[in-house]
């Protein structure tokens, strides 16, 4: 179920609301929310909700197991198990294709003869939306658990829904089980205020996926479809639509589930603050997907050694994480190089900085940042390495100067004017305003919804 569709902004949404402050009991309630998220996560595939109960139990055991003083001798034990477990499911569905694929391969080259029954198999594993976002969920939970940071839960009602809340499931933010246990034990009282809220965050989010995000899309998806024949203009305008795309595609998500979440009481972390504001790599990381940026520090970064260990290690621990998140994002190799781009760009700055005499201008560093960035896109976007390399070409002037890509070249100014210019929504104070405003947020919001010709998903759901 999409948060852009007709069935979950009619129906689905309006009823699980009015049901949640009807139930008096904090435990009826928190029931309510399980069984809702469940039934959100199986309107894509029924036996999604199969995977995700076994991930919650994996990791809700464990976290009972590493937290019993009968269990002392053999936490390390026990917790290596548990990731495993995890992971192991992620694994599979995720990346067993994309391992397969390459060693069909490697063995057609070797042997002479195709396998197409591996290849086959291969194509046939579907990947279930947001199994990265609730297993890291999960890998964060028992690492804080055995860290001592984190009593386990003993509620498997709570963890569950920890685990399941459809607000943050598919697409994140990444919560931490010591952010939201608090206040799934506390009984949200119906605030007129907090719903309004919510309800405006959510409707800035709905406005800019279907307006900006998708219209974006529409238009930049011919010239990346074709990235052979682009001329210096299409090109760039290509991978800046798709730049924008992303931004405010990913933008309204995080709008929209901090959104709903406030609605029933619960405040999730934010997780997006103008990232194309920044003025160096690592500042971007500290603005885009912030909780995946945090996790990738605390429980792999870290563990790798981070910084403590010399600048050669830190800068191989640094290239590692980011080659692993760019692998989280996707079981491709695009993906990696990915990660492995922006490693390098960490990489460098560090090593620059410590050597310039001299500090860039910001406006300067934000937009040498800004067009870095961009160029990493292209292999974010580009399904082979081939295409991205047609595109860069294309980019580079190889194709001539090209046309004038004047409806896509609109939709990049007015998208760059809007992120340049307002300050990220989670920061707004809705409660302050007055009638004026409410009314130009509620009729945008009216127009996205009657423009929902398709449900087009998110691109984060793809991870």
């Amino acid at each position: 179920m999409l948060f852009n569709g007709y069935p979950f902004l009619l129906f689905f949404l309006p009823a699980v609301a009015a049901a949640f402050f009807l139930l008096r009991e904090q435990r009826l309630r928190l029931l309510l929310l399980v069984g809702s998220s469940y039934f959100f996560y199986a309107y894509a595939e029924l036996w999604f909700i199969a995977l995700m109960a076994a991930s919650t139990a994996i990791t809700f055991t464990v976290g009972l197991l590493v937290g019993h003083p009968r269990c002392a001798g053999r936490r390390g034990t026990i917790l290596a198990a548990g990731i495993v477990g995890a992971l192991a499911l992620l694994g599979y569905f995720k990346y067993a294709g994309f391992v397969a694929g390459y060693a069909t391969d490697l063995a057609e080259l070797i042997a002479g003869e195709g396998f197409p029954g591996v290849r086959a198999f291969a194509h046939g594993i579907l990947l279930p939306i947001g199994i990265s976002f609730y297993t890291f969920e999960g890998i964060s939970y028992m690492v804080d658990v055995y860290r001592g940071n984190l009593e386990a839960e003993r509620n498997p009602l709570r963890y569950a829904l920890f685990i399941s809340f459809f607000p943050h499931l598919i697409a994140g933010p990444i919560v931490r089980y010591g952010i939201l246990a608090p206040q799934l034990s506390a009984r949200a009282r119906f605030d007129p205020e907090r719903i309004r809220s919510g309800l405006m965050l959510f409707s800035i989010g709905l406005a800019k996926k279907t307006l900006l995000a998708d219209g974006l899309a529409h238009w930049a998806n011919p010239y990346l479809a074709r990235p052979g024949s682009l001329g210096l203009l299409e090109a760039w305008a290509a991978a800046l639509g798709f730049g924008f795309q992303i931004y405010f595609d990913f933008s309204a998500y995080s709008d929209m589930a901090l959104g709903l979440a406030r609605i029933f009481g619960i405040e999730l972390p934010w997780n997006f603050d103008r990232p194309y504001r920044a003025a160096t790599p690592s500042e971007f990381w500290r603005r885009w997907h912030v909780t995946l940026s945090t996790w990738l520090r605390d429980y792999l970064y870290i563990p790798l050694g981070g910084n403590r260990r010399g600048p050669v290690r830190r800068d191989a621990n640094l290239v590692a994480t980011m080659a692993l998140g760019g692998l989280w994002h996707g079981a491709s190799i695009t993906f990696v190089l990915w990660g492995l781009w922006h490693g390098a760009l960490l990489v460098v700055h560090r090593r620059l900085s410590a050597v310039l005499p001299f500090r860039v201008p910001r406006p300067a560093a934000v937009l040498v940042t800004f067009v870095l960035v961009t160029l990493g896109w292209v292999l974010f976007r580009m399904q082979t390495v081939g295409d991205a390399g047609k595109l860069y070409a294309g980019m580079a002037g190889a194709h001539g100067l090209g046309a004038v890509p004047g409806r896509l070249l609109a939709y990049i100014v007015v998208s760059a004017a809007l992120m340049w210019g307002l300050p990220e929504e989670w920061r707004w104070r809705f409660g302050e305003w007055g009638w004026a405003r409410v009314a130009v947020v509620s009729g945008v919001a009216g127009i996205a919804v009657v423009s929902i010709a398709t449900t087009s998903p998110f691109i984060y759901f793809r991870f």
